[in-house]
């Protein structure tokens, strides 16, 4: 089977990955938005984990044959990386933090449990056979270098995703060197590495992430929608089992249908979103402000920093170093991804919470 893709063009999918793209699991992907609420800011980003997952597939086995994996290998990294998010919730990231307090699972852990029969219909664990555990100790980070292809800085995952959302988002700031940084990957001593001629490319996925994060993924907007569904999925509080069946659709029709959560629905459909503040601050001084401004605020929201703290190697000569060592820019990166928490409050309460900020010294937007 060929399917023609929005940023690599044509992608020739194989037998076993075509019958899992036909199961139910992998097709609810088709109706989960990549970006959560971002089209509420950005009309173009309604673009799905179906289309990245496709993505990740093709670029964890074109990743693959670069290292020159066996054919065995080649399969189950590339099935894996079409599996990476089968357990995101509707809105993926956008409702997480909902789903890991309800559940206490990420993600991944969901994915595991759809892709392992422990819940779904079962019909991907069949169609995995003999590969279903290397595939489910690859995405739990338990494969070496096949992991690391599909998990870590400079993986296939994060590569495909910064491409995908600014081509469909329209900022152009996400733009990576796709086919550099594959030709530049490298296992050295067991390790995954990339050639210090890549270094360049490299720099840009990830000063692409930052810019990302800046202007797309932690747009105020966006957040604010994300904090109130939040707040609504765990007051709808659906089983695990009919949680895994959700998507956009599902989540938005029960959001409306119950009393509890039908302004909650109004606030997104009609984007009439309540005000908002994003706070420049790390964790333990955010949860004593929301402790602090309690009955002022109506929800909020902790967004921890997206930097990875394990560094990419890079092969300088015959000796692996961390990135951090050759390159100027990722120490400004290192400063520059911090966490930030958002509050939501009622207008006629503005302000008084600006004013205790200012006087607490915390900057906020």
């Amino acid at each position: 089977m060929i399917i023609h893709d929005a940023i690599y063009s044509s992608i020739k999918i194989d037998d076993k990955a075509s019958e899992i793209i036909g199961t139910r699991e992998f097709q609810r992907l088709n109706t989960i938005k990549q970006l959560g609420f971002s089209y509420l800011v950005f009309p173009g980003a309604t673009h799905t984990r179906f289309e990245h997952s496709l993505g990740t597939y093709y670029l964890a086995r074109e990743a693959a044959k670069n290292l020159e994996m066996n054919s065995s290998e080649i399969a189950q990294v590339s099935i894996a990386g079409l599996l990476h998010d089968l357990g995101h919730a509707p809105f993926s990231h956008s409702i997480e933090e909902g789903v890991e307090s309800l559940y206490g699972k990420d993600h991944v852990e969901v994915a595991i449990d759809i892709i392992t029969g422990e819940e779904g219909s079962g019909k991907i664990p069949s169609i995995l056979k003999e590969d279903l555990d290397d595939v489910a100790k690859i995405l739990q980070n338990k494969k070496g270098i096949q992991s690391r292809l599909i998990s870590g800085n400079g993986d296939m995952d994060q590569i495909d995703y910064l491409a995908r959302d600014s081509y469909y988002t329209g900022v152009a700031l996400g733009a990576v060197d796709v086919s550099r940084i594959l030709n530049t990957i490298h296992v050295f001593n067991n390790e995954f590495c990339v050639l210090e001629k890549g270094l360049p490319a490299l720099e840009g996925l990830m000063l692409a992430r930052m810019l990302m994060y800046r202007t797309v993924y932690r747009y105020k907007h966006s957040l604010i929608a994300s904090t109130i569904a939040n707040e609504a999925f765990r007051s709808l509080s659906p089983s695990y089992e009919e949680f895994i069946t959700w998507d956009d659709c599902d989540f938005l029709s029960e959001m409306k249908r119950n009393d509890k959560t039908r302004e909650t629905y109004r606030r997104i459909k009609e984007r009439s979103l309540p005000p908002g503040l994003v706070l420049e601050t790390d964790r333990k001084q955010f949860d004593e402000v929301r402790s602090e401004l309690g009955d002022y605020i109506e929800t909020s929201s902790y967004f921890s920093s997206p930097y990875k703290t394990e560094a990419i190697k890079i092969l300088d000569g015959k000796e692996l170093k961390p990135i951090t060592e050759l390159s100027g820019i990722m120490h400004y990166l290192e400063q520059e991804l911090q966490g930030s928490g958002i509050i939501v409050f009622n207008k006629e309460n503005e302000e008084r919470l600006r004013a205790k900020l200012l006087r607490r010294e915390i900057k906020f937007q």
